[in-house]
């Protein structure tokens, strides 16, 4: 299981984020500029993850890690590209035992769906042991079924995703969450539509609507069938986890 994870970025605002969002998961996370105040850091701790941008000034990301694998063989990396990494990035970062290369964009779910992957498969034994509830996620986007349903399962709860209204009814019949986060606009049986049918199944499951635009009139009538509440897509996901936590009992 991995606890302490170091961020080397002289971006502030990417440090901020990775911040706000890995410790609210339960990691102590540590943030510096760059690479040679990385291996000051490492002479004082030893982080189980250390993520690098890779245009940390003063020592490169490859020294970097080079270094830091000489002072750790432990320590696992994620190098974060500006683009999309070339062959020789990752053939290079891969060697130095890097989990994964992946480009750094906060603006798309992609680079953060992967990282929450990445946390999630050495949180398999801390995820059974700390379960808060049950989570249906019902979207027709993959990447955002994945980040989203990574984010909760790290979280405790016990999560299932669907990429339809009818695979959703289907998941519900056979095992009833306690919460369903349902996207409004979906191919076939709409995200309305949804929230109805579950309803109809058992009125005591809370359903919170996703929606990509904030449409009044949707929401509306969201609200007049009986949702519990709604985000806009793509959603923070601090709002999500407090709205979760609002809802489910803890």
């Amino acid at each position: 299981m991995l606890e302490d994870i170091l961020i080397v970025d002289n971006d502030v605002s990417s440090r901020d984020t990775f911040y706000e969002i890995l410790s609210s998961i339960g990691y102590k996370v540590t943030c510096v500029p760059n690479g040679k105040e990385a291996l000051i850091r490492l002479e004082r701790e030893r982080p189980a993850l250390v993520i690098l941008d890779s245009q940390i000034p003063h020592l490169d990301c490859f020294e970097t890690m080079k270094k830091i694998r000489e002072l750790d063989s432990e320590i696992n990396f994620i190098l974060l590209t500006q683009d999309d990494p070339t062959a020789d990035e990752k053939t290079k970062a891969l060697g130095l035992g890097a989990f994964a290369v992946m480009k750094k964009d906060f603006s798309s779910h992609v680079m953060m769906k992967e990282v929450l992957g990445i946390l999630k498969e050495n949180l398999r034994e801390f995820k059974k042991e700390s379960r808060r509830g049950n989570i249906l996620l019902i979207d027709d986007e993959q990447e955002i079924r994945s980040m989203i349903g990574n984010f909760l399962s790290i979280k405790g709860y016990d999560v299932t995703t669907a990429g339809s209204g009818e695979d959703a009814l289907l998941k519900i019949k056979a095992n009833k969450p306690q919460l369903v986060l349902c996207d409004i606009r979906m191919p076939g049986m709409d995200g309305l539509m949804v929230l109805k049918k579950i309803l109809e199944i058992d009125p005591s499951i809370k359903v919170v609507m996703l929606s990509a635009i904030q449409d009044e009139d949707v929401l509306a009538e969201a609200f007049k069938e009986g949702a519990a509440d709604y985000l806009v897509k793509p959603c923070s996901l601090m709002k999500l986890d407090a709205l979760v936590l609002s809802i489910l009992p803890h």
